[in-house]
């Protein structure tokens, strides 16, 4: 907003980032995004090159290389978020202010009012826009009212472990053999990050459990558990959010404020600057006429954010699910993988969001679907015995798909839609931090 020539202001709430299990890896869609805007340094400081994901389900590996040249990050995230503060706040266009929190007050036809804290002071500001980027519970998506459908999944457990624990040097690890998914990823060249899914209900403490872990391979789960013997864990929801919009009048959403969902794909970074740039490049076109950008943003966020949230529900109900159609679904994926020369390739652009077509999703899904059937056939499914099992496992897959599959074809016609010129009359639809003003603020 600054680049734009909007005198801008970042309120930061100040929580202890050492103590929040929040965005550590960085696909390289992010990476780009990040530099493009000026915060190469702040990527150079620490963490580790991740040149992929390897997904592990006991004996059976496969590796999912990111597209050539491309490296994503991982970083622990306060080592991420502090050093991006510091920098704003050497630029003269912009002005920070920590443990600083916004209270929604007002909205208008020309923008929105609001009050800063501090300390116990408080300030009133006028603003011509609001960006809400305060995360998935988003106490500002509240304050303004807009729906959304919120589903808690489960809960993460988070550990620090030595990196070379690691099975794969410099790749991101979803274990997926036990009864709780692992995911696991380098932050630095001696650390690595370790998060363990545990089933709705379940108490922190079930982490320790033999049986929980029993998915992961040694010398990372002996890793794991000397770290829990060493100090507390750290503990976060997994949850899908899906809103009816991305904005409302001059308050508008960006990341997980704008929806979340499992973090299994580690996609949340990704797109959150995918969405900063989208609003960017909203408001470049209008020329800075907010409900028109606001209305051309949440236009051109829709479809990846959707692919997003479908392709997050749909692994983890692929990877999570005991049921028998689901182990064939896993079959068919690594099946998949073995067999199709670009089938890693493509599921990793997925994941990382640098595809964000539903349409591509669909056509995967159905790979898989297929793959499953044919290791249903060949009786590569250790869960199923017998053809008439095999059969009934079959049909049952082929039915568990079509939810996901109607989805990805009515989201990729919605894609050809969205694709088509805008009506040149915008409706605006409904939509810590960051207010762009060219109106001097108002003390109180």
């Amino acid at each position: 907003m600054a680049q734009l020539g909007l005198r801008t202001l970042i309120a930061d709430a100040g929580q202890d980032r050492h103590k929040m299990l929040a965005g550590e890896l960085l696909h390289p869609v992010a990476i780009e995004e990040l530099t493009a805007f000026g915060f190469r340094e702040a990527l150079s400081t620490d963490g580790a090159p991740i040149v992929g994901f390897a997904v592990v389900d006991g004996a059976k590996t496969a590796l999912l290389p990111y597209a050539p040249g491309n490296r994503g990050l991982g970083i622990e995230h306060h080592a991420l978020v502090l050093p991006l503060l510091d920098i704003l706040e050497r630029r003269r266009d912009v002005q920070v202010r920590r443990r600083t929190r916004v209270n929604f007050l007002s909205d208008g036809p020309d923008g929105v009012e609001v009050t800063l804290s501090s300390d116990g002071r408080s300030e009133r500001v006028r603003a011509r826009m609001l960006v809400a980027a305060d995360g998935r519970a988003s106490p500002l998506r509240r304050a303004v009212g807009i729906p959304e459908e919120h589903d808690r999944l489960s809960t993460m457990v988070g550990v620090l472990v030595d990196a070379t624990a690691l099975p794969h040097a410099g790749r991101g690890h979803l274990f997926i053999g036990g009864p709780a998914p692992v995911l696991a990823y380098p932050i630095s060249s001696t650390r690595a990050r370790v998060m363990v899914d545990l089933p709705l209900g379940s108490a922190p403490d079930q982490v320790r459990d033999p049986e929980t872990l029993s998915g992961v391979p040694m010398p990372l789960r002996q890793a794991i558990l000397d770290a829990l013997a060493r100090e507390a864990p750290l503990v976060s929801a997994s949850e899908t959010r899906q809103l009816e919009a991305a904005y409302k009048g001059h308050v508008v959403l960006v990341g997980d404020a704008a929806g979340c969902c499992h973090p299994l794909s580690a996609s949340g970074i990704a797109s959150a600057v995918r969405d900063s740039r989208a609003l960017e490049q909203a408001m470049r076109t209008a020329k800075n006429d907010v409900p028109r950008a606001l209305a051309a943003y949440a236009r051109a966020r829709r479809p990846a954010n959707r692919t997003r949230i479908a392709l997050a529900s749909a692994l983890y109900e692929a990877f999570c699910s005991e049921t028998v159609e689901m182990a064939a679904l896993r079959g068919g994926l690594f099946r998949y993988w073995e067999r199709s020369p670009t089938g890693t390739r493509i599921s990793m652009s997925l994941l990382s969001t640098r595809e964000t077509r539903m349409s591509v999703m669909a056509r995967e899904y159905a790979r898989v679907v297929a793959h499953g059937l044919v290791a249903l056939g060949v009786g590569s499914v250790r869960a199923v015995r017998g053809p008439r099992r095999a059969v009934r496992a079959g049909a049952r897959l082929v039915a568990s798909a079509l939810p996901h599959v109607r989805t990805a074809m009515a989201g990729a016609v919605e894609d050809r839609i969205l694709a088509l010129p805008p009506p040149h009359a915008q409706v605006p639809a409904a939509a810590e931090s960051l207010g762009s003003s060219r109106a001097s603020p108002s003390r109180s």
